[in-house]
């Protein structure tokens, strides 16, 4: 049996299994339940607390085949959710914007959202690191948030939110993620260590 690491093995894959952001979590899965999700969201906050989780949650959610809409939790096991978890879904794009950065990558992604999803009910674009996109390729990603077709939906992560252009974030929900409790990270490691069969003592979990 291959190695797999822990931290990618215990990926929250539903927004109950996130620790730290219920203020994200419960306001988005109420959107889902009221259908008022938007086109548009930023994540902003530090490093490793959940906001590309979250992100493909939200992907799964808005996708997930075990109902003919959006659902508050995604199954986890349909087609749909198996392929976002695994990372190639043809509808669900991530872009590691600190090397897609320029404006001939955003004309691409906004012409490619023009056309409808292959698959899935939504075509979404995870962009990490947003903050590093330039202004001219935010200018031309403008357009479309402007106007979003009713099968797109776009989601920047990104540590720096203050350097997303205004224009940008007024036409985004944006989302701050908080850092994650001392006694938060301790539960989830003795959680972890638990189902692992790991011994360890509360001085190394601390």
């Amino acid at each position: 049996m291959s190695y797999q690491v822990l931290a990618r093995k215990y990926r929250p894959q539903k927004f109950s299994e996130v620790i730290g952001q219920e203020h994200v979590t419960r306001t988005l899965k109420n959107a889902i339940e009221q259908g008022r999700t938007a086109h548009g969201y930023i994540f902003s906050g530090h490093r490793g607390i959940g906001k590309t989780t979250v992100a493909r949650i939200l992907a799964m959610a808005l996708n997930c085949r075990s109902s003919d809409k959006p659902v508050a939790e995604p199954c986890g096991v349909c087609d749909s959710c198996t392929e976002i978890r695994a990372g190639n879904a043809v509808d669900v794009i991530e872009i590691d914007a600190a090397t897609n950065r320029g404006i001939d990558e955003i004309r691409e992604l906004r012409e490619a959202a023009r056309y409808r999803p292959a698959r899935d009910r939504f075509k979404i674009y995870i962009l990490d690191e947003a903050h590093q996109i330039t202004d001219a390729a935010f200018n031309a990603l403008l357009k479309t948030l402007e106007e979003p077709p009713s099968h797109v939906v776009f989601m920047l992560a990104t540590t720096q939110p203050e350097d997303i252009p205004q224009t940008i974030r007024s036409r985004c929900q944006h989302f701050s993620f908080r850092a994650v409790r001392f006694e938060e990270i301790v539960g989830q490691l003795k959680d972890l260590i638990g189902r692992e069969n790991i011994e360890a003592d509360e001085d190394a979990l601390a």
